[in-house]
């Protein structure tokens, strides 16, 4: 994969972003576009996210990292907005999240990867959209061990069922399957470990050596690259680390939260950016 090509320090590989974009992995009849869905605020620009009914009323971060990036990213440039339950199969890309803007016509503005960014930009100059990208490898190992812990470890079953597979106990097993043999795969991709399988310990490994990386890259910093306020880099690895040591999964193999641990200013950076965007 040519590093070159990728934007940002956590600007993902296209076949992971697109690994991370395909989930759920179950194919569903075409939805139309939900622009009519029920709102509690016609004024505000609603983002449609994995989450849970009652976590989208209180405005609570995603469970998922490619959401919850995107999330954080709007509340840096302090736009509010109005979260909504959704899954892949009813956005008009095929991914969460996407955004679309209120308006007083019938014309629906909706917006997806990047162009959030820009929307963002526009509402905060200040925002640094912009960060170097010095240490692909580093976010290439983190969503190696993410996608192993999440979707191929079986201690963690319940939590892969309970955030992503169908309530149907007919329909689970194949989705499962699904799930896991395109998190293998990836796995395998990424870590270039393409015989005798995923071994696990070697991608615990190479996720403490991102967190050393990135834990030094931050050093006694409040934000990286020494910023005066938060950018795309905080976001994405807030992004991973709030789903690790924010307490909202409960992890069957609490493995890697263990190793993130070890490293105070990755957590304390995860808690300092959690308070600026959610307080309390």
């Amino acid at each position: 994969m040519a590093a070159s090509s990728l934007p940002g320090l956590f600007s993902a590989p296209t076949t992971i972003r697109s690994l991370f974009k395909s989930f759920p992995l179950a194919v569903h009849p075409a939805e139309a576009l939900p622009a009519r869905a029920a709102q509690t605020d016609k004024t505000l620009p609603r983002l449609y996210v994995f989450t849970h009914e009652r976590d989208a009323v209180s405005g609570l971060p995603s469970y998922n990292p490619s959401c919850l990036k995107w999330q954080t990213i709007l509340k840096i440039a302090n736009i509010d907005v109005q979260l909504v339950p959704s899954s892949n199969h009813a956005s008009p890309s095929g991914a969460l999240p996407f955004l679309i803007l209120p308006s007083s016509t019938s014309t629906t503005v909706t917006l997806t990867g990047e162009k959030i960014a820009r929307f963002a930009k526009e509402h905060a100059p200040s925002f640094n959209i912009d960060d170097p990208s010095p240490r692909i490898d580093a976010y290439q190992a983190l969503i190696a061990q993410n996608l192993h812990a999440l979707y191929v470890n079986p201690a963690n079953d319940s939590l892969l069922t309970a955030l992503y597979l169908p309530s149907s106990a007919l329909l689970q097993p194949a989705q499962r399957h699904n799930l896991r043999a395109a998190a293998t795969t990836e796995i395998l991709n990424t870590t270039r470990h393409t015989i005798g399988g995923i071994d696990a310990e070697k991608i615990y490994h190479e996720a403490e050596e991102a967190f050393a990386a990135l834990a030094a890259l931050l050093s006694d910093a409040e934000w990286f690259l020494e910023g005066e306020t938060p950018g795309v880099l905080d976001a994405e690895l807030f992004a991973y680390a709030q789903m690790l040591v924010g307490g909202q999964l409960a992890w069957g193999d609490k493995e890697l939260v263990k190793r993130l641990e070890r490293f105070d200013n990755l957590v304390r950076h995860t808690q300092r950016l959690y308070q600026r965007c959610w307080g309390d």
